[in-house]
């Protein structure tokens, strides 16, 4: 991510309270200080809880099972998936995000703060997790190299939410300059990568991965149409010492 992202990440903090109260509240705070809350009011409860079931499923999660997200910010995901019996790691560039992710996580196997190109790789996952958080990278090798980190983490399913479409570059940039008449003049500097599918077909093929871009429907969310998943599959799947 380029330094202008950091430092909007890191000036990320909770409402006071927010953080109390029903896991539902928790759960939706935890999701606005990832960034979920800046078009149209934000997604219902319920398509982000259709989401959070339908990455479980795609990542072949069961109760008792493990994954990790990288670029967890304050641990939306992984509190929902660990509400499900699922062991949570994750890391995260923003330090106030990942105190945060520590304070409604205290079993997390590990929760670490750094570049997402270089988190450890000792702890192994059964998955791991990348959701909005590519397009933030600076370049491809980057993102290679995350992926990379990504293969090693796991001995099963990688997947990537919300990865901004090259081929919907111009539409996405004509929305928001609707939605935000000051747009470029605010977004300055806070630019986004736009992905090939070709660029995640090359490196499955690299690595001898099976690849799928599997829709996620998210009634009342304004980025679907701008937007694709990826999900990596080893074609002999194992899993991991538990």
């Amino acid at each position: 991510m380029t330094n202008e992202w950091k430092a909007v990440w890191n000036r990320r903090q909770a409402e006071t309270d927010a953080l109390t109260g029903s896991w539902q509240n928790i759960f939706l705070e935890l999701k606005r200080l990832n960034g979920f809350d800046v078009v149209d009011g934000g997604i219902p409860l319920d398509s982000l809880l259709m989401q959070g079931r339908r990455i479980r499923e795609l990542l072949h999660l069961t109760e008792g099972m493990s994954v990790y997200d990288v670029g967890c910010g304050a641990g939306a995901n992984l509190y929902l998936l660990a509400r499900s019996g699922i062991a949570v790691g994750g890391t995260d560039y923003a330090r106030p995000l990942v105190e945060i992710a520590r304070s409604v996580l205290p079993a997390a196997r590990e929760l670490t703060c750094g570049e997402a190109d270089a988190f450890d790789t000792t702890i192994k996952y059964d998955a791991a997790l990348s959701n909005s958080v590519f397009s933030y990278f600076p370049d491809e090798a980057f993102a290679a190299r995350v992926l990379t980190r990504m293969l090693k983490k796991t001995a099963g399913a990688i997947g990537l939410i919300d990865i901004h479409d090259a081929d919907k570059e111009e539409e996405f940039l004509a929305y928001r300059r609707a939605a935000i008449p000051d747009y470029d003049e605010r977004y300055k500097g806070l630019g986004k990568l736009f992905y090939r599918r070709s660029f995640f077909e090359d490196f499955a093929r690299a690595h001898d991965l099976r690849i799928e871009f599997p829709a996620i429907e998210m009634e009342g969310y304004w980025n679907t149409p701008f937007v694709f998943n990826v999900f990596l599959y080893r074609k002999q799947r194992s899993q991991i010492e538990r």
